[in-house]
């Protein structure tokens, strides 16, 4: 191994277009999106994260990712997470976030910086985290 590269430890690759360390079982780099070749085939649907919002269009298809977004924190710290994981078709798209359909109903998916909720003190509004559907 030349000294460019990072070390490898195990249960750890090294992808040959940017070096950057993966897991063992990853597919995909999380970097340079650079497909590895694997024995077996890919089971499920390919994952890409949405990094930025304001490129989805009416009708897609998203995932919503458990414990993101806004939340409630209770007196002994725990938080309750104010939207609900799961699929959603986009409607449409504002300046804070996402007009979205669920198996909830209409949501709307907050998508800005975290922050206190004006509301109240144990309110924090954090962005969700989401995946595009294929």
């Amino acid at each position: 191994m030349s000294n460019s590269q990072p070390k490898r430890k195990r249960g750890q690759k090294i992808c040959p277009e940017c070096n950057c360390v993966n897991g063992v079982r990853s597919f995909i780099c999380k970097q340079c999106n650079y497909e590895f070749k694997m024995k077996k085939r890919r089971r499920g649907v390919r994952k890409i994260p949405v990094r930025d919002y304001n490129m989805l269009n009416k009708g897609d298809k998203i995932r919503v990712v458990g414990g993101s977004g806004p939340f409630y924190t209770d007196d002994n710290g725990e938080r309750t997470y104010l939207v609900d994981r799961g699929k959603y078709t986009v409607d449409k798209i504002d300046g804070l976030g996402i007009h979205a359909y669920g198996n909830t109903g209409y949501n709307y998916l907050y998508m800005g910086k975290r922050c206190p909720s004006g509301l109240l003190e144990s309110i924090t509004r954090a962005p969700c985290k989401i995946i595009l559907m294929r």
